[in-house]
């Protein structure tokens, strides 16, 4: 056996872009809510030990259905997220500690162990990415995050906005180096003592109001190299109702994606 790998699945965002009143995670994708397409794509993880889901504080009991329904190999549990992600994340390494795992597996937060962040919205994630961002952990890599080319030419946007005619202008700015620019997905994966270290200090230091942008981030305010590994346009983040389509295509016809 290999490093004991435990997971967080985020799970308590709001699916109003997607036109959905209640969590995200509860949208139906395929004929099954996101969040089961998120916890299958974990199941055949080398090492995992135990994972925990964030769910709305009100959902406690619908999440916890679907993960029975899951009939997954491996301990989990549901807990109640926060006000935002930041917040979400820290309450669900906090479960990882009290999980009921096999005897001698390492502690999350544990040096050896790895930690995978991983969002419900990337429910289509393939297990080969999983597997890159947990190979790099276990080469010495303290922050690992999948990562994918831009395809568009990005601007920056310079001073503010003003209407003229019914038409919002902005004046541009810089345009960076497109070869230079990732877009970061999920899981992102960390060493056990590094992650737990990274939240807390985050915790320490209140800046959970607005929260970070990703974890990663948080291990690099602590010092840490963040390493990028080949992401997938599999593991795309369905948060409006074009990338539900696109998700329900590749779904149905994974041989083709």
């Amino acid at each position: 056996m290999g490093r004991s790998v435990y997971c967080v699945v985020t799970a308590a965002g709001s699916g109003s872009r997607l036109g959905n009143p209640g969590p995200k995670a509860l949208v139906k994708l395929a004929g099954h809510p996101l969040l089961h397409h998120a916890l299958r794509s974990l199941a055949p993880l080398d090492d995992l030990v135990g994972v925990v889901i964030t769910a709305p504080s009100d959902y406690l009991d619908v999440f916890t259905k679907i993960a029975h329904a899951a009939a997954l190999s491996y301990p989990w549990k549901v807990v109640a997220g926060g006000a935002n992600r930041q917040i979400s994340v820290y309450q669900g390494l906090q479960g990882l500690l009290t999980l009921d795992t096999a005897e001698g597996v390492l502690p999350a937060n544990d040096p050896e162990a790895i930690v995978l962040i991983h969002d419900a919205a990337r429910a289509l994630t393939p297990r080969d990415q999983f597997q890159r961002v947990c190979s790099a952990v276990s080469s010495g890599c303290p922050a690992v995050v999948p990562a994918t080319a831009l395809v568009d030419t990005v601007r920056e946007i310079a001073g503010e906005s003003f209407c003229r005619e019914g038409v919002e202008i902005t004046p541009s700015g810089a345009t960076p180096d497109r070869s230079r620019l990732r877009c970061v997905q999920t899981p992102q994966g960390f060493a056990g003592d590094v992650i737990f270290a990274a939240h807390e200090q985050a915790r320490a230091e209140n800046i959970s109001e607005g929260g970070a942008l990703d974890d990663a981030l948080l291990a690099a305010r602590l010092g840490y190299q963040q390493y990028f590994v080949a992401g997938s346009m599999r593991a795309l983040k369905i948060t409006y109702p074009l990338d539900l389509k696109l998700a329900t295509w590749l779904a149905e016809n994974p041989e083709q994606a």
